[in-house]
């Protein structure tokens, strides 16, 4: 193994573990929702196949490379700081059904509304491009699919909660994935 496949390798892990670390300690699971299981097995698999493309099939180039470890760099910061604005009260996993208790609008919240998918992302896209084998762009379509669903459901889930007025005001101000242009 080389040095930069290895520092892939454990860039990658740093947000696998971070990640998982989230499910099993930080989100709250309010229930048993079909979703959530999907978005585990996936990501199981996707994790899996990014873990296998990092050891046995990593070719090497030195922009990817950097891109890459740049990307994972990113979503370990994005992740860890909407966690500690969240961490008083947690978030619910993808897809529970429970209704909307409070607003977050601080931190990564006051520039787009699902900083944990975005990061999420960039992980995925960062396994592409560290490894330099297109069959993992399943991984990003598939959990950017998934992802977006599950955004779609939680915006819902404002949108007919109590704090709906209050959520609407949210989406005029930030992006969904991307920071809102300022208008003029």
């Amino acid at each position: 193994m080389t040095v930069p496949q290895l520092a892939a390798l454990l860039a990658a892990s740093a947000c696998f573990a971070s990640y998982g670390w989230g499910l099993l300690r930080f989100f709250a699971e309010p229930g048993r929702a079909p979703g959530t299981a999907l978005v585990k097995w996936t990501t199981a698999v996707s994790v899996a196949a990014n873990i296998a493309a990092l050891v046995f099939f990593y070719r090497h180039d030195d922009a990817r490379f950097g891109i890459a470890v740049a990307l994972y760099g990113l979503s370990l910061w994005l992740f860890w700081w909407a966690v500690a604005v969240n961490r008083a009260r947690p978030l619910s996993l993808a897809y529970s059904s429970d209704t909307p208790e409070h607003l977050v609008s601080e931190g990564p919240y006051a520039y787009i509304r699902h900083p944990l998918y975005v990061s999420y992302m960039l992980c995925w896209i960062a396994g592409v491009l560290a490894t330099g084998r297109p069959a993992l762009l399943a991984t990003v379509l598939g959990m950017g699919w998934i992802y977006h669903r599950a955004a779609l459901v939680e915006e819902a889930k404002f949108a007919a909660s109590p704090l709906a007025g209050e959520y609407a005001g949210y989406m005029r101000r930030t992006g969904r994935y991307f920071p809102r242009m300022p208008r003029r």
